[in-house]
């Protein structure tokens, strides 16, 4: 009888495990759910903010780090568009301050040294934010894995941009620095005209570079956002969800950067039509790639943080 009494509690304990089971489980997937919803749709509107602004920016700037021990690389190259110093920051203050323009006052008050690659985003941040038909935008960054001529024509017109637009030289110095650069640029120009007319060219382009725009969709915010909620959402102590969220947070944006870096040589080194290569490991590889990391990471940090297990 006693055995029997025994058993019949062993599967009622076990009756009652696997019920609290499920409901953890139940309790898991709903808190994830929520979480990671509200993590989204509060980034949404989150991504046409100075704050998201500038860590675009940030992100950019480390991957050009990164991609500057490879090649050359540089965030917001002077070589595109044409930059006027006073006006481009007193609209930068006038938007932020919520100001439709900044009054000619303000524009003479402003500094007329050389843009910084910080100005030069916030600036056409704002401008596509107010633009009538709103489009993709973030911080541009510009890599040379290999130099040629047409690398060192986009590098000449960012100098002579950034000359003529510091206004802190005078005139007969800034026209003095940029006689050189000028004649050399249309001796580079020159010679890309008669390599597109010849049809046997003793002279070819070595060139090999990149240029890109990290989009907020690029920045990882939504990976992280997934993690974050797949962390939260575990039934676990909060001590130790800290330590997934301090320890995973900055893998995750580590892991970002890395892949920017290697879609960024791809880029480059692929030269086919239509960029076949970088367009499939940037849309397909890349994608599976980094879902994998993120559970991966959620499991050690189960395993090894949550569960306290040892190698």
């Amino acid at each position: 009888m006693t055995d029997g009494h025994d058993n019949k509690k062993m599967r009622e304990a076990d009756i009652e495990f696997a019920r609290e089971n499920r409901k953890r489980i139940v309790r898991f997937v709903l808190g994830f759910v929520c979480i990671a919803l509200s993590l989204l749709v509060s980034y949404r509107y989150a991504a046409h903010t100075r704050l998201n602004d500038r860590y675009l920016f940030e992100a950019a700037k480390d991957t050009a780090w990164v991609l500057d021990i490879i090649g050359q690389a540089e965030v917001e190259p002077y070589a595109f568009g044409k930059h006027n110093p006073q006006e481009m920051r007193a609209a930068i203050t006038a938007w932020s301050e919520g100001c439709e323009l900044a009054v000619p006052e303000e524009i003479a008050a402003a500094p007329t040294g050389p843009l910084t690659a910080w100005e030069r985003w916030s600036y056409r941040a704002l401008e596509t934010r107010r633009s009538p038909t709103p489009r993709p935008s973030g911080p541009r960054v510009q890599f040379i894995l290999r130099p040629g001529i047409l690398s060192r024509t986009s590098i000449l017109s960012g100098k002579i941009n950034e000359l003529q637009s510091n206004h802190e030289l005078n005139l007969s110095s800034r026209k003095k620095q940029l006689a050189p650069l000028q004649k050399e640029l249309r001796e580079l120009r020159a010679r890309q005209r008669a390599m597109r007319v010849q049809k046997e060219n003793t002279e070819k382009d070595t060139t090999l570079s990149f240029s890109f725009i990290l989009v907020p969709e690029c920045g990882a915010i939504e990976i992280m956002a997934i993690f974050l909620a797949a962390v939260i959402s575990f039934p676990t102590l909060w001590r130790k969800r800290l330590i997934g969220l301090i320890v995973g947070t900055p893998i995750m944006y580590g892991v970002n950067i890395f892949r920017l870096t290697v879609l960024a040589v791809i880029g480059a080194m692929d030269q086919s039509r239509g960029r076949i290569w970088f367009s499939f490991a940037h849309e397909y590889v890349w994608q599976v790639i980094y879902i994998v990391f993120v559970v991966a990471v959620w499991l050690l940090w189960v395993e090894y943080i949550v569960k306290g297990r040892r190698t």
